[in-house]
């Protein structure tokens, strides 16, 4: 359950492809194409979602594994998503990334 200011979306894990934090709140990114925005941390997120298969990339970015295409070198590491967003990989989380990948 998202809730969001006006709703709350009912949402399968599997339908997620990232999180993206905003302060308080976090952009849930779905693979529909739509954004939501809810009032809960990424922190609460991270840990609701890393049972199913989700990897903290960077102190903003939760990524759903299933979605991850590519790991890309440029002026850092980034993840290529299938929806063709790319997010960061810090160095502190790329060990803990590429073993989530394997």
């Amino acid at each position: 359950a998202l809730p969001s200011l006006d709703r709350v979306d009912f949402v399968a894990p599997d339908q997620i492809i990232r999180c993206q934090s905003d302060n308080t709140y976090t952009h849930v990114f779905l693979e529909d194409g739509s954004k939501l925005l809810i009032s809960k941390t990424l922190r609460e997120f991270t840990t609701l979602l890393t049972e199913y298969g989700f990897l903290r990339t960077h102190q903003s970015h939760l990524v759903n594994r299933k979605y991850v295409r590519s790991l890309l070198n440029r002026d850092g590491d980034v993840l290529l998503l299938s929806d063709g967003s790319e997010v960061p990989v810090s160095l502190r989380q790329k060990g803990e990334v590429l073993a989530g990948l394997k």
